[in-house]
């Protein structure tokens, strides 16, 4: 397999993956947003609330705040040496204490470890009026998105690769030629001659001229995918990471496959 990178930035990634089947291209995005861990507020103490809001309001907004970690550094509750029972390694508490008359915000909470922090320190939690108070205690832990949609990773889609021929010949640049290309041809079952609209549509991505046969078929083994983190991670981790936890998975079936053969 390959994988060429079309384009990127700081919240998603947009790459080619070559020489693949569907079913590792599904298996790889499903494993994207549902089985890569992240950081999330999973409990939260109020020692003190005399804001607007309810309790359990503020906490559900609290519990869908992203938060940046450090990936190598905290683990699972479930695979951690302490097997759940809380400690450093797979938890973080954090702490909220503001009074008088403000905007509570994601940056106002301030966790234990100083390399863990909201992803967007600008999210607006509640808003305090004149001698009302908020103090709380919380408790993030990395969690998957398959148990909870506040632990999801990525939006991560894909889509075949278009294969656009002219007389028979393809094209170059593909993607660019079938994303320019009319109508007419993204919906036609075979060949279609290129006439005055179809030219005009893609003269300036492909050498075309009017009586062209051209044809967009897609390919069956070369996928388009566009991966949005909406997580503390960065989008190539989130692909890493995606990649390590499927072969770790494939490993595992071959170990018990030969168990019980």
């Amino acid at each position: 397999m390959e994988v060429d990178i079309l384009k990127e930035d700081d919240k998603s990634v947009k790459f080619v993956l070559d020489d693949a089947t569907p079913q590792f291209a599904n298996a790889l995005r499903r494993t994207m947003i549902g089985k890569v861990p992240t950081m999330a507020v999973d409990e939260v103490y109020f020692r003190n609330n005399t804001s607007g809001l309810f309790d359990e309001i503020i906490a559900h907004r609290i519990g869908l705040v992203p938060w940046r970690f450090p990936v190598d550094e905290y683990r699972l509750p479930e695979k951690c040496d302490c097997e759940g029972d809380e400690c450093p390694n797979c938890q973080v508490e954090i702490v909220l204490k503001k009074e008088g008359e403000s905007f509570v915000k994601a940056k106002n909470m301030k966790a234990t470890d100083k390399k863990v922090a909201p992803e967007n320190p600008e999210v607006l939690l509640v808003k305090l009026l004149e001698d009302q108070e908020i103090d709380l205690e919380a408790k993030a832990v990395l969690g998957i998105g398959k148990d909870h949609a506040k632990f999801q990773a990525a939006n991560a889609s894909y889509k075949y690769y278009p294969v656009v021929k002219i007389n028979g010949k393809e094209v170059e640049d593909s993607e660019t030629a079938a994303r320019v290309a009319p109508e007419k041809v993204k919906k036609a079952e075979g060949v279609v001659e290129a006439d005055e609209q179809v030219v005009y549509a893609m003269k300036n991505t492909v050498d075309i001229s009017e009586g062209d046969e051209v044809e967009l078929e897609r390919s069956n083994d070369k996928f388009i995918f566009t991966v949005e983190t909406v997580s503390g991670l960065e989008p190539k981790q989130i692909v890493k990471k995606a990649v390590e936890i499927l072969e770790e998975e494939i490993d595992e079936f071959e170990t018990s496959l030969k168990k019980s053969l």
